[in-house]
């Protein structure tokens, strides 16, 4: 847990130090709030065979009510991300699921996996995008507002 603070090279160093320590109440509580909310304070809810499992289960679900648009089964794989829960390449019809979403609750994960699915289909986030989500997910706003509070 680091401060990095960039300035401008003729700002003295006194006045760096002098802006730092009257933020210190708002860096501490934004430290503390980061701490609180960063999946190292989860605890992972499924065996790696469980969320593998359930995974698997949910992109057959998703894959199977997405008939009509005629699409190809994706690969999916797994890879521990730093700033999204996942990902899908299109053009390779790849999906990418960050493993930490074993620290989510189920409905977190069927969330994720329509949510890229739903690119398949619409490559982009707009309003088309999320008629499809909508469409097998409709709490996913309440969802997404609640991933958005997790720091992975």
């Amino acid at each position: 847990m680091k401060v990095k603070v960039s300035a401008n090279p003729r700002v003295s160093l006194r006045y760096i130090d002098s802006f730092v320590l009257g933020k210190a109440e708002f860096i501490l509580k934004a430290i503390n709030n980061y701490r609180e909310k960063s999946v190292d304070k989860l605890k992972t809810k499924y065996s790696a065979e469980e969320f593998l499992a359930l995974a698997e289960k949910y992109c057959d679900e998703v894959y199977n009510s997405l008939s009509e648009y005629n699409i190809d089964r994706p690969q999916i794989k797994f890879r521990s991300m730093k700033s999204r829960w996942g990902s899908c390449n299109f053009v390779k019809y790849v999906i990418t699921l960050n493993s930490k979403l074993i620290y989510c609750d189920e409905e977190m994960i069927y969330y994720v996996i329509v949510h890229e699915f739903s690119h398949l289909i619409v490559p982009n986030h707009s309003k088309d995008f999320y008629k499809v989500v909508e469409k097998l997910c409709p709490d996913y706003r309440k969802i997404r507002k609640a991933m958005g509070e997790i720091i992975i």
